[in-house]
């Protein structure tokens, strides 16, 4: 590469950094005014042990037994809780948010990077492109306070999530340099999707894809295929000690609901239409960011391997489906409502796919499609899809929907959220009575960007305090060794 193209290198790399910035600076204010919440009080909360690796072993145990089959999760969660400080968290629950976050975006550029490179045929300079067009949908359309503001939420969906991804990465580095590291790492990255039930589809439909679609695996190599099921089978008896764990059955009781697996495949289906629907209509951002892709794979020319839209589409159905229906099933869903933190994996797979499905469609008609893309016509292509492109966003303004802007838009919202529960958390820390009563006149308004504690003036939260989890209330008064908090507002 010449010099010109080192600096056209080194200049996509500032401009898509910059970029980046401006989308993570006001998520990151976001989660920065974050506070612990609901199922942070019991994982923090010492009540098998005082020692922490003891008592994060007892916990996933308990819960593999009573609760949730999550046990390397749960496992992991309890032993690296912020809360284990056992002091005020403050400020620094809102960075260990930022820091998980962070972490989730690094393993995401990695992976899209080689993904995308294999799955599509393009070269360094052209992911970095479309791995930030990917990004920007999936960070600008929607946010999920339950996925970003949330220690619990976020290390166990958006971290398996991301592990997920690298699992697949790190397969297709293994088949493309035959390195025992990405052996092992894939496998070791995959412990975590595998052990929780809303990955164990994906994982393997998305691994089986890969060696065997993707690099044509030759069944007849016996040593070979081999090989390459030993990772699948650690994934399904991971998933196996996940799914058919009592905690799941004890769980699923307390709903106290009568599932039907095919009312619940009705549901999936709906799920998706209407959140495809949402999109079409309230997120033109969404929508302009699939038309530059479609744009840049018509730019990119017609892909040398086979170009198949329907497996893609296929695939992306397969592994939404597979990652929510064990939530669907298990609660006997019959509405269009997820809790964030399952929107956070419905969407983005979704987006994702349709992603990849834009680019595979625009390097499909490239060929037809390519003389519009140069010389002079391109200047008339991009400055009507740019006057549109205004337009829409400007139409009922919008551009107010997307994340970044609403965000600064109710940054003081947000802040007083923070003042007014991290007040209620340290009025409650530093209560001299065993039955503690929080009285306000009135709570801030309700704000998509942040979290609240979880506390509900109903309630009384005055569990034993050895109890380990409850489904039925939040466990503050636990963690906090009081013998029961009431909060009351009193207007």
């Amino acid at each position: 590469m010449g010099l010109k193209g080192k600096l056209d290198g080194k200049s996509i790399n500032i401009i898509l950094g910059f970029c980046y910035v401006l989308l993570i600076l006001p998520m990151a204010y976001s989660m920065y005014n974050s506070v612990p919440a609901c199922d942070d009080f019991s994982f923090g909360s010492k009540t098998i042990s005082n020692n922490v690796l003891f008592n994060a072993i007892g916990y996933a145990v308990w819960n593999w037994k009573n609760h949730s089959g999550r046990w390397l999760t749960f496992f992991l969660q309890n032993l690296i809780n912020p809360l284990n400080i056992q002091r005020h968290m403050g400020r620094f629950y809102g960075i260990c948010d930022i820091v998980v976050f962070l972490l989730v975006f690094a393993l995401m550029l990695y992976s899209f990077r080689i993904i995308l490179g294999k799955v599509l045929e393009l070269n360094d300079r052209q992911v970095k492109i479309v791995t930030f067009l990917i990004i920007a949908v999936l960070f600008t359309t929607y946010y999920y306070s339950e996925a970003y503001n949330w220690y619990i939420g976020s290390t166990a969906y958006t971290v398996p999530f991301a592990l997920l991804m690298l699992t697949i990465a790190f397969t297709i580095r293994y088949e493309e340099t035959l390195d025992r590291k990405f052996y092992i790492g894939l496998i070791l990255a995959g412990l975590i999707p595998a052990t929780n039930e809303f990955m164990d589809v994906p994982i393997g439909v998305l691994y089986l894809y890969v060696v065997f679609v993707l690099y044509r695996l030759d069944l007849k190599d016996q040593k070979k295929l081999i090989n390459r099921l030993m990772p699948l089978i650690v994934f399904v008896i991971g998933g196996i000690s996940c799914v058919f764990a009592p905690g799941n059955f004890s769980r699923q009781d307390s709903y106290d609901v009568q599932p039907s697996a095919l009312m619940s495949a009705k549901q999936i289906v709906i799920d998706i239409i209407v959140r495809l629907k949402d999109m079409l209509a309230r997120h033109p951002l969404a929508i302009i960011i699939f038309v530059c892709l479609v744009l840049f794979g018509i730019k990119a020319g017609k892909m040398a391997g086979k170009n198949n839209i329907i497996v893609t589409a296929i695939l992306t159905f397969i592994v939404v489906f597979g990652a929510v229906f064990p939530y669907v099933y298990g609660r006997a869903m019959t509405t269009t409502y997820l809790d964030v933190r399952m929107q956070y994996l419905f969407d983005y797979i979704i987006m994702i796919g349709i992603s990849i499905g834009c680019v595979r469609f625009g390097r499909l008609i490239a060929p037809k499609c390519a003389s519009i893309l140069e010389g002079n016509k391109q200047f008339i292509v991009y400055g009507i899809f740019g006057v549109l492109s205004i337009i829409a966003l400007l139409h009922n303004n919008n551009y107010s929907k997307i994340v970044q802007i609403d965000i600064v838009d109710k940054r003081q919202l947000i802040a007083e959220s923070y003042d007014y529960w991290n007040g209620i958390i340290l009025e409650i820390e530093n209560s001299k009575e065993d039955d503690v009563v929080i009285t306000r006149e009135s709570e801030p308004a309700w704000s998509p960007y942040f979290l609240y504690v979880g506390l509900v003036e109903e309630d009384v939260y005055n569990l034993p305090l050895d109890e380990i989890f409850s489904n039925d209330i939040i466990m503050p008064n636990v963690y906090y060794k009081k013998a029961s908090i009431r909060y009351v507002i009193e207007e």
